[in-house]
């Protein structure tokens, strides 16, 4: 199974490490878990429930077109498909940098 581009994962971890205060205070709040112990399939699905909470259908279906759209520089002719090993691995670098940027 191939997952979303890298680009969907990026944007919203950016989104959570933009807003940190407010992501992790409000998983903490409705969960008691950290958000950083979660697998990170399961970290951007958080991230995405929470951005999106209390939006309209058309503000969903506007933020889900931008966040979806492959940015200038990606050249996707031709490209060959990351296997899930390299994209899982990939995350797990960035995610480990995130930790790092917020004090964990």
């Amino acid at each position: 199974m191939v997952g979303p581009p890298y680009w969907v994962g990026q944007r919203l971890l950016t989104l959570a490490v933009k807003r940190w205060p407010e992501f992790h205070g409000t998983m903490l709040l409705r969960t008691g878990r950290e958000p950083l112990d979660l697998p990170l399939p399961s970290l951007l699905d958080v991230i995405y429930a929470w951005w999106v909470e209390g939006g309209t259908e058309k503000d969903v279906a506007k933020f889900r077109q931008a966040l979806e759209a492959p940015p200038p520089s990606a050249e996707l002719d031709g490209r060959e498909e990351w296997s899930d090993d390299e994209t899982d691995e990939s995350f797990a670098r960035a995610l480990g940098g995130m930790q790092r940027a917020a004090g964990r």
